[in-house]
């Protein structure tokens, strides 16, 4: 077997290094009003070798928060250590340490292109968003809240407490752009491809699925389910050239419209191809309404993690979870949206564990995860 080739590491930061740009464009942002509900995808990962990917791709993330936590450790005791340079200028100290969510994205990068290995395994839109979950503890450790209390120094934890790896939002202003975890397919093509021999015929639409009686099944999944292939073949754009021939482009994951699935592209150095991991969804129709509301819009569809979690049933002991949000007002009750409420308006002023049993009390009321500034599922 030839050893695999392996590109030349890229210039050390500030050699000819060129960055992107701040956004000339208005910005995509969420209404004030408008929640980001979650939900949780089990995905099958019953393949040898996607499993083996996922293991490596959380062991290079965890290698690359390790060393993120390392680094700021290091630089918020050099902030406090400078007495006199803190308490003259305490903007241009931590400006000149480095000390920000840009520098530390800055060293997440320099991490992921000074390493020969991280890049057949970690993009730097992952390292990017790991580097801004560290940079959270960072900062509620510099500012204190209203009652003047500080977090604690940012330390390493350990690997068996990394079981969540943030991913990128899709774009909501451009069109078939969505980097890292990337959710591909449609509730229908997913019932249509798993439909239960014994579902009515009449039945061809996840609405309807969700009318059925209590005890119906919907879905006949098998326990090893196939990752779906990838699109093939030529799709025409509508448009035409000089000559009046029509133009086509090539099949991509955004024209799969069967099995719902999620894709991850890999490393810019990866030659393994796209790591396809189908989803499994609950089979039963109790459960129908609940994916209805969820799954059926794509243009709702905001982001994917990708989430590990103890399961001694499991292959490796660790079950593979996709925790998907979506843009939409959360189906509450009014008295959990004034819990909301109250603690959004005075966030600063609660500690975690209270913001986290009341975390747990909404998910016991509607069954449902919730994520936002300050409550990360």
């Amino acid at each position: 077997m030839l050893p695999q080739q392996r590109s030349a590491p890229a210039p050390a930061p500030g050699e000819g290094r060129r960055f992107r740009g701040p956004n000339r464009g208005e910005p995509w942002q969420r209404e004030r009003d408008v929640a980001v509900s979650v939900i949780r995808l089990p995905l099958v990962v019953q393949d040898p070798a996607a499993r083996h990917r996922v293991e490596l791709l959380f062991s290079a993330m965890w290698q690359v928060k390790r060393a993120l936590q390392r680094d700021a450790r290091a630089v918020v005791d050099a902030y406090w250590a400078g007495e006199v340079r803190r308490e003259s200028d305490p903007k241009a100290w931590r400006a000149e340490l480095g000390l920000s969510r840009t520098g530390l994205e800055h060293r997440a990068y320099a991490h992921v292109e000074r390493s020969r290995w991280l890049g057949d395994h970690v993009s730097k839109a992952l390292a990017m968003h790991q580097a801004d979950e560290v940079w959270a503890g960072v900062a509620r450790h510099l500012s204190p809240d209203a009652s003047g209390r500080r977090a604690g120094r940012p330390k390493t934890g350990s690997w068996w407490e990394y079981t969540r790896i943030p991913g990128r939002a899709r774009s909501h202003t451009t069109d078939r752009k969505w980097e890292t975890f990337r959710l591909h397919g449609t509730l229908t093509g997913h019932l249509n491809t798993y439909r239960h021999p014994a579902l009515p015929e009449h039945v061809t639409t996840p609405a309807q699925a969700a009318t059925l009686p209590p005890g119906t099944s919907v879905l006949a999944q098998p326990r090893k389910t196939p990752a779906p292939p990838r699109p093939t073949g030529r799709i025409a754009t509508g448009t035409s050239d000089q000559k009046g021939r029509p133009r086509t482009r090539a099949a991509t994951w955004f024209d799969h419209t069967g099995a719902l699935t999620v894709v991850f592209a890999g490393g810019p150095g990866s030659r393994d191809g796209d790591l396809v991991l189908p989803v499994r969804l609950p089979q039963g129709t109790g459960r129908w309404p609940y994916l209805a509301h969820y799954l059926s819009d794509p243009d709702l569809w905001h982001k994917v993690d990708l989430v590990r979690r103890r399961d001694a049933a499991a292959r490796a002991c660790w079950a593979i979870s996709a925790p998907w949000s979506q843009v939409s007002d959360l189906r509450r009750c009014p008295g959990s949206r004034a819990i909301v409420a109250a603690m959004a308006s005075r966030t600063s002023s609660i500690s975690a564990p209270v913001m986290a049993a009341a975390a747990r009390r909404l998910q016991r009321e509607r069954g449902i995860f919730m994520e936002s500034s300050w409550l990360v599922e």
